[in-house]
Parts: C-alpha cells; sequence; structure tokens
C-alpha cells in the first residue's frame, strides 16, 4: 500500500491547486492509498502567505495572517479526532471562508462544523488539549525530519520497502505519474524525483 504526505501550507494559491491536482488524480487511480494532508506553519511560510495575499484582493495584515495560518491548523488537528477525511473538509471550508474576507472567529469555526455536519462537542473538547498539541507538533517533526522546507511538497512511502520514500514538488499529470508509478515499482532512477529516509521522518 502507498501512504502519502502532502504538505501544505495554509491560504497558499499553489497549496490550494495541489490539493486540487492531487484528488482529482486519486479518482483516477484503481489503487488504494492512505492520503495525510500535513498543513505546516513556519515563519517563512507566514511571510510568504502575506505577501502573497497582499498582492490579491484579499484584505489583511502580517498579524491577522500569522494568527489565521496558526489557528487553522490547530482546529484542524482538533477535527481530525473525528477522521482525515472530516478535517480535510474542515480545512479546506476554512479556506474558502478566510480567501473570501470572512474574520476568523469561533463563531466561523462552529457554523463550518455545523456545515459538515460534524460533531461540535467533540470538537471543543479536543481543541487545545495536551495530546492535540501534542499531535500538531508531531507533524512539525514529521516535516523536519523529512526535511520538507517548500509547500507544497508531497511524499510517497510504499509499504513493501519500509526504509525510503520519494519525494516530489512537482504536481501536474506527469508529475503525480512518475512518483507513483515509481513508488509502485520502487524505481528511484527518476531524476524529478527525491530520496528521503522514512524511518527517520516516520518517528
Amino acid at each position: 500500500m502507498l501512504e502519502v504526505y502532502h504538505f501544505v501550507t495554509p491560504l497558499s494559491a499553489e497549496s490550494i491547486t495541489s490539493e486540487k491536482l492531487i484528488m482529482s488524480y486519486f479518482e483516477e487511480m484503481k489503487q488504494f492509498v492512505s492520503y495525510k494532508m500535513i498543513p505546516i506553519v513556519t515563519m517563512q511560510s507566514v511571510r510568504d502567505t502575506y505577501h502573497e495575499l497582499k498582492s490579491s484582493s484579499v484584505k489583511t495584515n502580517y498579524a491577522t495572517v500569522a494568527n489565521n495560518l496558526s489557528q487553522l491548523v490547530l482546529d484542524t488537528k482538533a477535527v481530525q479526532s473525528q477522521g482525515r477525511k472530516a478535517a480535510r473538509s474542515f480545512y479546506l471550508k476554512m479556506q474558502e471562508h478566510l480567501l473570501a474576507n470572512k474574520p476568523y472567529s469561533e463563531k466561523l469555526v462552529l457554523s463550518t462544523i455545523e456545515e459538515l455536519n460534524l460533531d461540535e462537542s467533540l470538537f471543543l473538547e479536543d481543541c487545545h488539549t495536551a495530546a492535540t498539541l501534542a499531535s500538531l507538533r508531531d507533524d512539525q517533526n514529521i516535516a523536519a525530519n523529512m526535511g520538507i522546507n517548500t509547500y507544497p511538497t508531497m511524499v510517497v512511502y510504499n509499504s513493501a520497502d519500509n526504509k525510503y520514500a520519494l519525494q516530489t514538488t512537482d504536481f501536474s499529470s506527469q508529475g503525480l505519474a512518475n512518483i507513483f508509478s515509481s513508488s509502485v515499482t520502487q524505481n528511484t532512477n527518476n531524476a524529478t524525483l527525491h530520496l528521503v529516509s522514512y524511518e527517520e521522518g516516520s518517528n
């Protein structure tokens, strides 16, 4: 089985595009994959997102961008106890709201949870718990250990080979075909792909 780690940064146009391309590609794949989207917030990603939004129609400032990105990642992690699909749906819907200039607020979060038919009481119970914060740190550590410093980036691991995984930033149709076909055949000779140590990254 293939395990897919998709590292993104919230509100980035490039990350959002990669999410859509991957979902579209998965619909055409016949092989089951375990997909995990991992939103990451760093000082660099906040700066990049701020400048990107500033040049678009979104009205914002640096402090608001930093807060929105951090809060979205934390709230998404809290929703994740209801399943990866639920967390992904929440994340994508909140991105839509924020890019439509809606201010981040508890009211917006709870209305989004209601809109998606998620469990509000469970979300409130999981928010800001030690377990949620620890899980968030684990995601950051995975990205750091795999050497991820560009977003979006995808890492694909074949469970038939428990040592190495393939990494790419190419989300074109050909790029996705390359990484998935190479992962299935365990062919590491493709020049557009990079080997990473899965054992280190998964600890």
